[in-house]
């Protein structure tokens, strides 16, 4: 019999997403009038944002309209920002115990294959995506857009250049060209806005020229949560050394081409979509 994590028992409904399927359903229809995406591209790798719908929705509008449904299983990767793996851990990595999820859309059925296949049971800890806001959001999108796609969720904890190699080892054994993985990271975190505006433009030109994130991070010179993450991914075997093209920037409800942080809030934080660029 197979575990099902009910979403519905968290925090995160009306906080972060509406809890009504025809709601959600009805907000994502409304922010394609504005942001649906008039390219579909190749790229099997995104950075999207993890946020309340009210300010990243139409980013995720926007780039889950340009994804090409060309991919067999999604795997979501996103930081913890639960701060509960001891230091000395020799485990970085986690997946859920439960293989399907219930969200207001629906069952959400994980890769189980992969989960029992590639993970040991103390990689699959529950603990890690309780109270975790990096995911559900994704979830949500996924079930829209791409009904029947299993999902493999990892959360993943990078802190050092070994842990970046040794993750994009083990990614290898399993992602292919029908894998879309989406990272979940936002460009800087919640601080004053001049100091957000700094950090996140770094992070873009970062981005663009292909540098390694993880030390640039360790610096103060970007403040991007899944800086790890994605020396990882441009470490695997299908995505070496490849830059990316930066989509979209959305700060609190305010989306453009390029930065824009002009508002009367003191604070803020700035959301990325990005794409691995196709060689």
């Amino acid at each position: 019999m197979r575990k099902v994590k009910k979403i519905e028992k968290t925090i995160h409904h009306d906080i972060f997403y509406p809890s009504n399927k025809e709601i959600i359903e009805d907000i994502i229809q409304k922010e394609e009038l504005n942001y649906k995406s008039n390219e579909v591209n190749n790229s099997k790798v995104v950075i999207l944002p993890h946020a309340s719908f009210e300010f990243i929705l139409p980013l995720l509008v926007n780039t889950f309209t340009s994804i090409k449904d060309d991919f067999e299983k999604v795997i979501i990767i996103a930081p913890s920002h639960l701060n509960l793996i001891n230091d000395d851990s020799k485990i970085n990595l986690f997946t859920p115990e439960y293989d399907s999820i219930s969200t207001p859309l629906g069952i959400l059925d994980f890769d189980s294959e992969l989960l029992i296949n590639y993970f040991s049971p103390d990689m699959r800890n529950n603990t890690y995506f309780e109270e975790e806001s990096s995911f559900e959001q994704l979830y949500i999108m996924i079930q829209h857009y791409f009904k029947n796609k299993k999902v493999l969720p990892i959360c993943a904890i990078i802190n050092s250049s070994s842990d970046s190699k040794n993750f994009s080892t083990f990614l290898n054994k399993f992602i292919d060209d029908k894998t879309l993985i989406i990272i979940s990271g936002n460009a800087s975190s919640y601080q004053k806005k001049d100091i957000s505006f700094k950090k996140a433009s770094a992070l873009i030109d970062c981005l663009e020229k292909g540098d390694k994130l993880l030390q640039l991070q360790k610096k103060n010179i970007i403040d991007s949560c899944a800086s790890g993450i994605i020396d990882s991914i441009v470490k695997t075997k299908f995505y070496k050394n490849h830059c990316w093209d930066v989509q979209l920037i959305e700060v609190e409800k305010q989306i453009s081409k390029k930065l824009n942080y002009d508002g009367d809030f003191d604070k803020c934080v700035y959301h990325i979509s990005a794409k691995i660029k196709e060689e």
